[in-house]
């Protein structure tokens, strides 16, 4: 039971890891797209403050109220990041594509919003009356939630869509993956 939950916990946990680069400072660009990625970054890193996994409750129905809870909690966060991203606007004309990068990233996290939505929904209708109700419950969510267990966040979206956005996040400080 709480290998399924923690599944679609984590999966709609994902997008809200912030943004990030492995890669270091390597001295490469510092125009336009630099400081726009930063933007990004800011606005996501905004968004992506820490949530809490809601604590397994062995009554299924608080636990089930407990994750529908969750669930709109990471949609709220999304939905900030989508605000942010859409406040930010379009890279520099300096980056070919850019435009389109920004719409189809935009397109993925709605997409994501909305399966997390489809879940939420289903699971609040749920009749759970026991773990038994609320394990077959939470296996069927999974199915729906598939689309959000890959979904990275905005920040690497745009990274992985265009080389040029690519390098301008790894130049700007504020992609900088953060160290503990």
């Amino acid at each position: 039971m709480k290998r399924i939950a923690l599944t679609v916990l984590l999966a709609a946990a994902l997008p809200l890891a912030g943004c990030g680069s492995d890669k270091k400072d390597d001295g490469g660009p510092k125009g336009p797209e630099v400081a726009w990625a930063g933007k990004v970054c800011d606005s996501v890193n905004q968004s992506a403050a820490q949530l809490r996994l809601p604590a397994v409750n062995a009554d299924a129905k608080v636990y089930k109220k407990n994750v529908v809870t969750f669930l709109g909690d990471v949609d709220a966060r999304l939905e900030s990041m989508e605000i942010g991203l859409t406040k930010v606007g379009t890279p520099p004309a300096s980056v070919s594509g850019g435009q389109a990068s920004v719409q189809r990233t935009l397109a993925r996290l709605r997409a994501t919003r909305a399966s997390l939505a489809q879940a939420r929904t289903r699971l609040a209708k749920a009749k759970v009356s026991d773990q038994a109700s609320l394990r077959r419950e939470l296996t069927s969510l999974n199915k729906i939630m598939v689309a959000s267990a890959t979904y990275k966040g905005p920040a690497q979206d745009l990274q992985k869509a265009n080389p040029a956005l690519d390098k301008a996040f790894d130049s700007a400080a504020s992609c900088a993956k953060q160290k503990a």
